[in-house]
């Protein structure tokens, strides 16, 4: 992701310079980034509201043909009332993840760029945060983005297997522990990507409303 990382570490350099603090330019940076992937972000969730929409139907049509073997010829009629129902709602169950996994690449890149940044060692933040290349001293940070996430991910469209949308609640936990020891810089980034996510479902809700 060098095609990436070093545009990103350019661009934090370049904020730095007028910020004056790594701390506060990896959060413009995020602000930034995140809004040019707002139009991404927008198009994954409306189509994910789609088919929570549709979710009913969806089981409708699975109950018909509960009995049927997973080997069963009549199987392809199921898929075919599928497809149809998408057809008519002009859905696809593919366009909500499209826009969120071309967000990926950033999002290694980011974290690959803040693991190795030199520039953030010894580069203090506010207060307890010394240095933005070592893990949160009194694990602030982490356990704020844990509560994000968990925000996050109640506000956030389930589509699917209702078992598996309660598994997903514990992904913040299982981040939590995760970033407990990584860099201050890379978990200030991700904490506040969740928060601007946030801002974002509200801002979705209030355009679905209207």
């Amino acid at each position: 992701f060098d095609w990436l990382v070093v545009p990103l570490l350019r661009a934090l350099k370049w904020i730095n310079g007028y910020v004056g603090n790594y701390g506060w330019s990896i959060i413009v940076l995020t602000i930034i980034i995140n809004l040019v992937m707002f139009p991404l972000k927008h198009k994954s969730i409306v189509s994910m509201r789609k088919m929570q929409e549709l979710q009913p139907q969806m089981k409708a049509i699975q109950d018909r043909y509960a009995k049927l073997k997973m080997t069963d010829p009549g199987r392809q009629k199921m898929n075919e009332e599928v497809m149809a129902l998408y057809k008519q709602h002009g859905t696809n169950p593919a366009s909500g993840c499209v826009p969120m996994l071309l967000t990926l690449p950033v999002l290694v890149a980011f974290y690959a760029m803040l693991s190795v940044a030199i520039e953030l060692r010894g580069a203090p933040f506010i207060g307890w945060i010394t240095d933005l290349s070592a893990h949160d001293p009194f694990f602030v940070t982490p356990i704020l983005m844990g509560v994000t996430m968990l925000i996050q991910q109640r506000m956030t469209p389930t589509v699917g297997d209702p078992m598996q949308a309660k598994m997903m609640m514990f992904m913040p936990v299982i981040m939590t522990a995760m970033f407990i020891n990584f860099s201050s810089g890379l978990v200030l980034y991700f904490l506040f990507s969740n928060i601007m996510s946030i801002g974002e479902q509200k801002l979705f809700r209030v355009i679905a409303a209207r």
